[in-house]
């Protein structure tokens, strides 16, 4: 679990076999999951303040949402670019990705 963190931080982050999501693909996307759960809360409690005023109330105000919901906008095309980044620099993986291989 540590060697693969270690390992993507360096570069060094073994494709030999692309059927299986290594720790950190798999950590990766479920805070995208998450990201993406916290993305509409916060959207629903800046686009109904006054009617979601508990679940603005849950992200501490309209203003600490709408810093939330900057910060997951932002994670979410982070996430986005070193997707595409890393995809273009494993080309079996971009193949497996389209072909289904």
């Amino acid at each position: 679990m540590l060697t693969d963190v270690r390992a993507a931080l360096t570069g060094k982050l073994s494709h030999a076999d692309l059927t299986t999501y290594n720790f950190v693909q798999r950590l990766l996307y479920a805070g995208i999951i998450v990201v993406g759960v916290l993305i509409v809360l916060s959207g629903l409690s800046m686009w109904k303040p006054v009617q979601l005023q508990w679940l603005a109330a849950a992200f501490g105000g309209y203003e600490v949402a709408r810093y939330v919901h900057f910060g997951c906008m932002a994670a979410i095309v982070a996430f986005l670019v070193v997707h595409i980044a890393l995809a273009l620099l494993v080309p079996k993986s971009l193949r497996a990705m389209i072909i289904g291989r």
